[in-house]
C-alpha cells in the first residue's frame, strides 16, 4: 500500500476519533444543561448549607451523646421553638420560684415530639391539662433530645438538670437504648463524639463538594441520589447497616437496668420525685403488614419478633426497678401500644397520640401530686 495513503489512512482515523470525543462530550454538555435546567425548574435547591440552616443545630457534649447549643433556634417550617437554655418551648428560669411546681421530662425524639408545632409537643400538652386540672402552678419542661437514649437523660440530669431544682422528673426512654441491645461490646467503645460532618446532609465532604453543591443543583440532587441508595436515611439520622439480623445481647439489657436505677436514684439525690414511664409505641405482637411498613427496622438492625421482645424487656425492667425501688411508674404503653391513630411509625406520635398520652400522664400526676 502506498505510504501517503497510510498516512492519510492514520489522520483520517485520528479526526474521526476527535470528532466522536468532541461529539461525545457536547452531547454529555446539552444533557447535564438539560438536566441542570429542568432540576432548577421543578425542585427546590437544598444544599447541605441550606439544610443546617433549617435543622436542629446539635453540639457536642462530654455527659451526652449531643445537647442543643445555649442559643435560642426557631425551626419555622417544622414548628420547633428551642429555647436560650437549649430546650423545646418557651424559657424558663433557672432558680425556680418556691410556689411553682416543676417538671422535667427526659427522653429521645418521643418526648421532643417531632410532629408536633410548639406548644402542641405532648409535655406542653401535659402542663396545660395539669392547670386546667386545678394545679395552676404546674411548670413543665420538654428536655427531649431526638437520638437521646437513657444515659444521655441520666448525663444530661447530672451535670444540669438538677440546677433547675425540679420537684418531678420522668424518664421516658427505650426506643434509643434498643439500638444498643444488640452490642456485644461496652457502650464506652460503641459511642463516639457528635461531629456534624458526619452527617451527608448538612455536611459537605471536601471542597469539590462544596464547590459543586454551590454550583450545580443537578450535582446536589444526584448526591442526594447517591447517599440515599448508599445509606438508609431518615428522622433519626443514617444507618449503614442494611440488614435486620441482630439479636438482643445481656450486657445491653444489663447497661439499659443500670441507666434507669442510676437515673431514679440521682433524682432522688436532689430532692426530686422520679417517675418511670413505659414506652407507648406501635409495635406490637399483632402489627399488620401495612403498621409493619412504617416501622424502621433498619435503625434497630432487628426483625420484627426481636423488636417486640425488646420492647417487652424494657417494659420489665422498668416494672421491676419500679417496684425494688418504690419508684413511682406510669404505663401508656397498656393503652396505646399497637394502636395506630397514635403513631406516625414505630413510636413518634401523630396529634392524637400526643393529646392521649399528656392525658394520660396528666391523669397520672394529678393523683401523683395530690398524695404528696
Amino acid at each position: 500500500m502506498d505510504e501517503g495513503l497510510v498516512v492519510m489512512a492514520s489522520y483520517s482515523l485520528k479526526k474521526r476519533i476527535i470528532f466522536s470525543i468532541i461529539a461525545i462530550l457536547l452531547c454529555a454538555f446539552c444533557v447535564l444543561s438539560l438536566g441542570e435546567v429542568y432540576i432548577r425548574l421543578t425542585r427546590e435547591y437544598c444544599t447541605p448549607e441550606i439544610m443546617k440552616s433549617r435543622s436542629l443545630e446539635y453540639s457536642p457534649a462530654l455527659f451526652a451523646v449531643h445537647v442543643f447549643p445555649l442559643k435560642e433556634q426557631n425551626i419555622e417550617k417544622e414548628g420547633w421553638l428551642i429555647n436560650s437554655k437549649g430546650y423545646r418551648g418557651k424559657d424558663f428560669s433557672q432558680k425556680k420560684d418556691d410556689e411553682i411546681i416543676r417538671v422535667i421530662v427526659y427522653g429521645g425524639s418521643a418526648v421532643f415530639d417531632p410532629n408536633m408545632p410548639n406548644g402542641k409537643d405532648w409535655p406542653s400538652q401535659l402542663e396545660v391539662i395539669l392547670q386546667q386540672k386545678g394545679i395552676t402552678n404546674i411548670e413543665v419542661i420538654n428536655a427531649g433530645i431526638p437520638g437521646h437514649a437513657t444515659f444521655d437523660s441520666f448525663g444530661r440530669l447530672f451535670t444540669e438538670g438538677h440546677i433547675f431544682q425540679p420537684d418531678y422528673v420522668v424518664l421516658y426512654n427505650a426506643w434509643n437504648d434498643i439500638k444498643y441491645f444488640s452490642f456485644e461490646e461496652p457502650l464506652l467503645r460503641k459511642l463516639k463524639p457528635y461531629d456534624e460532618a458526619d452527617d451527608f446532609r448538612i455536611g459537605y465532604r471536601g471542597r469539590l463538594d462544596r464547590m459543586l453543591c454551590k454550583s450545580s443543583q443537578l450535582y446536589v440532587y444526584l448526591r442526594d441520589l447517591y447517599y440515599t441508595w448508599k445509606y438508609h436515611v431518615g428522622g433519626e439520622g443514617i444507618v449503614k447497616e442494611s440488614e435486620c439480623y441482630r439479636e438482643i445481647q445481656e450486657l445491653g439489657l444489663k447497661q439499659y437496668r443500670l441507666n434507669v436505677e442510676m437515673f431514679a436514684d440521682l433524682a432522688r439525690n436532689i430532692n426530686a420525685v422520679p417517675i418511670l414511664v413505659k414506652q407507648a409505641r406501635l409495635v406490637s405482637r399483632n402489627n399488620t403488614d401495612e403498621e409493619k411498613s412504617i416501622i424502621c427496622y433498619k435503625f434497630q438492625g432487628m426483625q420484627h419478633q426481636t423488636l417486640v421482645d425488646a420492647f417487652e424487656k424494657t417494659d420489665d425492667i422498668i416494672a421491676d426497678i419500679a417496684k425494688s425501688k418504690n419508684v413511682a411508674m406510669a404505663d401508656p404503653s397498656k393503652q396505646m401500644t399497637g394502636k395506630s391513630a397514635y403513631f406516625s411509625d414505630h413510636i413518634h406520635l401523630s396529634d392524637a397520640g400526643s393529646k392521649k398520652l399528656a392525658m394520660i400522664l396528666s391523669d397520672y400526676l394529678f393523683t401523683l401530686i395530690k398524695s404528696q
